[in-house]
Formats: C-alpha cells, structure tokens, sequence
C-alpha cells in the first residue's frame, strides 16, 4: 500500500519493509525509516522460547539448540553472502542479492550491536530487560507484572566466551 501511494507510512521489521519497498521501486530516497530503538524502546528482539515442560524434561535438548542457534548466527554473520546463497536456494524465486541485503541490514541493525559485541549472543542486560517490561506495561496492563528471572533463564546459555562474536 505505502509502494502504491495508497498510505503514508507503515510499520514492519525494518529489514524487510524498507528493503521490499526498495524492491518494488520505491526509492531509498523517498523511505525514512524510523527504529524504536532510535526512540528509547529498550525491548529485546528475537527470542529462543520453549515451555517449561521441556526445558525441565531435556535441558541437554535446549542447551543444545540454542548452541546451535548462536553458531548458526555466528556462521551467518562470518560469511553473510554464503547464508544468503543457502536461504535464496530454498525459496521459489528467491533472489540472493534480495536475501543477502536482508541479512546484512540484521546483523548490522538487530545483532552487532554494542551490547552484543560486549556480552555475546543470547546474554540480557537485566536492568533494560526490566525497563523494556516497564515500556510494555505502559501500554499492556499485567495481571501480574513478570520480571526477567521469570521470562529469561540464562542457564541454558553457553559461556560468555562462547558467544562472543569472533
């Protein structure tokens, strides 16, 4: 609708609105592209998330998986142009220049960030955790508000040392 005119402004993950505008013709020029992070949002992106049931029933499993997730991560951004060959060759008609922009606008927006470069993959900073649930309350009224103890468990992470971007 924003590419047809039809509307001012949309919202979406900025990775794939800006650059599927671009792909429809709309020039980078003529696209402002506004992060909430710009703005003072302090949520975290992207999440492992499993039910209790089997994170107590195979720990091994998930620790194993989110290993998997942050070296399929680390392999993504060591060879960016290699990950987008691998996703473009399972989609009918994808492009890997669409694919490897993609890619390349998260690792450089959404994970090298300064606390990530700092803390590795996976960590939270448990101070803006609980700040981004504050931001979230603002909006969304709890039955009970959660803290980051309840919704994040970090024994399930490697060492830091293991998530560290190399």
């Amino acid at each position: 609708m924003l590419s047809a005119g039809q509307v001012d402004a949309v919202t979406g993950f900025s990775y794939l609105s800006a650059i599927n505008l671009r792909d429809r013709g709309v020039p980078a020029d003529d696209l402002a592209v506004l992060r909430f992070a710009d703005y003072g949002c302090e949520a975290y992106g992207f999440a492992v998330i499993v039910s209790p049931r089997l994170a107590a029933a195979k720990p091994d499993t998930v620790r194993g998986f989110v290993r998997a997730v942050i070296g399929g991560t680390n392999a993504a951004i060591k060879d960016p142009a290699r990950a987008a060959t691998e996703v473009a060759s399972r989609m009918d008609g994808g492009s890997r220049e669409l694919e490897l922009e993609r890619l390349q606008a998260i690792i450089r927006d959404n994970i090298l960030t300064d606390e990530v470069k700092r803390n590795g993959l996976g960590g939270i900073d448990r101070a803006r955790f609980e700040r981004s649930i504050d931001q979230l309350a603002e909006d969304f009224k709890f039955q009970k508000r959660p803290h980051a103890s309840d919704i994040f468990d970090e024994t399930f992470l490697p060492p830091r040392d293991d998530r560290l971007i190399n």
